[in-house]
């Protein structure tokens, strides 16, 4: 009985004529009895207990009905109760056999599943709004794309270029909205790993605050910081989006214009950030359920934002505000005199953390180290000819229009060109391909010079900084981060792509020069081409991603030799992921499927029990 005591959920044993021979004192609270009335030995209806109690009465009985008419088999029913602490409950009937299987009686479990069945709710609700959030952009670039393809009429260019600027605009706004959608669920789950540095908090504000008052010129922006503010222990990356995503609230929410005022305080342990707007209000009513998901003022604010001309937003941005500035171990709050008279959106983060602190770097989660030696524009193939390869260069760059003019022109000089608006999108290209030559600008969600900091950790790509004209201390500071050259804007286009051939002509020159001694690995019918960035197996090219190559050399550059898994973590990925094995495992497993003629039995990679792995030497 002591053991039914300490069990966190109800426990009834009853024999076949109905009469309790145990019970639990979890037991006697969910069905809301006394210690008497479930004393060992009394006769107790459960079933009638639980039907006073539940909700829907009718649907109640029908489930315990058929609980109740197979005492010898297992089976469950969950209900919803009226109590308002335990709204819902499970109950679980199992039987009870002798030794010499003769059915004894029955058992009961209770659980309190509400908080289960609430979490449930939830992400259906969320899955929900979700789709109805991404069926409009859908819609619209669906609508566009029809019109352009099912008519036999020729259409105006300018209602062309109308028809693909909308489908261009909307697919940003389909990628914004599944980045912040992975950003919450991330955040939430706790799989968002935090990179926390010693942060210069008012360099970072007043950043911000320049970038606003370029895109939003019909607000002032007021900045008022103490002085000597310490450095704040954050993960920067995180927290400047958090800051945007109050920012574009505050601007949003403010169709008038107006001013919006951030104020950083110092409150004992805690630093306290407030953006406050002149715009138009939240309802008392509505306070406490601005950070869910989804969750937008009621018609009347919305219809006077878009008066105003601006843009709504997805319903996203607070919720990811909440979960990024909660995951610091911070807290996040809202307050708003009423209608029509602005908001203030304040939140704390601790002014302490464990252990010493690098100063702001960026760093994304689960990525891995650049390969080093990007290959050249002009090479050897696997065959022995010359061949020529477009250069591939990344652009990161917020402003589509600017991106599709580089982008077109670029081409037009024989480029692969690649655009990220968005610093995951950005990481995530560069795990597929290493390009040539990066050309840099401010990002939706980080600075130029939070991203180049982040890159120059683990490669050495060349990199073209862009940086808006009359911002030169911003340009410097881009130079020492590590950027190889500087264009302001706006720029010679001319200047542009001839800096861009320039560094491209160096870069072939250095590749060629690191690869000299060491152009083609060749073990059995596997070809590792470090020229051409290529692997081939029994003279076919195969494809294969960024970190598998990476991999896939450094099992090359030391075969024959056993590697342990710490150490291909460390050259692979970086030494913070040095306990992270299963991205061996699962790598590993990934190129044996694409290297090995039979993966379950290897030739090429082969598995050195619980040590790690080694390429195998081959004659060819």
């Amino acid at each position: 009985m002591e053991i039914a005591e300490n069990l966190r959920s109800g426990l009834l044993l009853l024999n076949g004529r109905g009469r309790l021979a145990c019970a639990n004192g979890r037991a006697r609270a969910l069905l809301g009895c006394e210690e008497r009335e479930l004393a060992v030995g009394s006769t107790v209806d459960v079933r009638a207990r639980l039907l006073a109690r539940a909700a829907d009465p009718s649907r109640a009985r029908e489930a315990l009905d058929r609980l109740w008419e197979h005492p010898d088999q297992d089976g469950s029913a969950d209900l919803a109760l009226l109590d308002a602490a335990i709204r819902w409950l499970r109950v679980h009937s199992f039987p009870l056999h002798g030794s010499d299987g003769r059915l004894l009686g029955r058992g009961l479990l209770l659980e309190d599943i509400t908080l289960e069945r609430e979490a449930a709710q939830a992400r259906s609700e969320a899955l929900a709004l979700a789709a109805h959030e991404l069926k409009t952009p859908l819609a619209i670039i669906k609508g566009c794309a029809t019109t352009l393809l099912g008519s036999s009429r020729r259409w105006d260019p300018a209602v062309q270029r109308e028809m693909l600027e909308m489908i261009d605009a909307q697919a940003d706004r389909l990628h914004e909205i599944l980045n912040t959608l992975l950003d919450v669920w991330r955040l939430d789950s706790g799989t968002q790993t935090l990179r926390l540095a010693q942060v210069q908090f008012e360099e970072l504000l007043r950043r911000l605050v320049e970038q606003r008052e370029r895109s939003a010129p019909g607000h002032r922006f007021i900045l008022r910081v103490p002085p000597s503010l310490p450095p704040v222990p954050c993960d920067p990356l995180r927290i400047e989006q958090a800051l945007n995503h109050l920012l574009d609230n505050a601007v949003r929410y403010s169709p008038g214009g107006g001013t919006i005022r951030l104020e950083v305080e110092v409150e004992g342990a805690e630093l306290r950030v407030s953006i406050a707007d002149q715009g138009i209000g939240i309802p008392q009513e509505h306070l406490e359920h601005i950070f869910q998901r989804f969750y937008r003022l009621p018609r009347e604010g919305a219809e006077e934002a878009e008066e105003g001309g601006t843009e709504e937003g997805s319903g996203l941005g607070l919720a990811v505000a909440r979960a990024t500035v909660e995951a610091h171990g911070g807290r996040i709050w809202a307050d708003s005199p009423g209608p029509g008279q602005g908001a203030t959106f304040s939140f704390t983060l601790p002014l302490q953390a464990a252990g010493e602190l690098p100063a702001a770097s960026l760093e994304a989660e689960a990525l891995p180290a650049l390969a080093p030696g990007s290959p050249a524009i002009q090479g050897q193939g696997a065959g022995g000819g010359r061949r020529e390869r477009l250069a591939s260069v990344l652009l990161a760059e917020q402003d589509a229009r600017i991106a599709r003019y580089l982008r077109a022109h670029l081409e037009e000089q024989g480029c692969q060109v690649q655009v990220a608006t968005h610093s995951a999108q950005f990481f995530r290209l560069l795990d597929l391909q290493e390009p040539d030559l990066i050309l840099l600008a401010d990002l939706v969600d980080v600075a130029a010079l939070e991203l180049l900091r982040r890159l120059r950790e683990f490669a050495e790509t060349p990199v073209i900084a862009l940086c808006a004209a009359g911002h030169e201390e911003e340009g410097i500071r881009l130079l020492d981060a590590g950027a190889d050259d500087l264009v302001y804007k706006p720029f010679h286009l001319r200047e542009l792509l001839a800096r861009v051939r320039c560094r491209l002509r160096r870069r072939s020159q250095e590749s060629a020069a690191g690869t000299r001694h060491q152009r083609i690995f060749r073990t059995g019918d596997l070809l590792i081409d470090y020229a051409q960035h290529q692997v081939f197996v029994n003279g076919q090219p195969v494809q294969l991603s960024r970190t598998e190559y990476r991999l896939l050399s450094t099992l090359a550059q030391h075969a024959g030799m056993v590697m342990t898994h710490e150490l291909l973590l460390e050259k692979v990925w970086g030494p913070e992921y040095s306990r992270e094995i299963d991205f061996v495992w699962v790598y590993v497993s990934r190129l044996r499927r694409k290297i090995e003629p039979d993966p379950r039995h290897p030739r090429y990679i082969l598995t050195v029990p619980d040590v790690g792995y080694k390429l195998a030497r081959l004659p060819a």
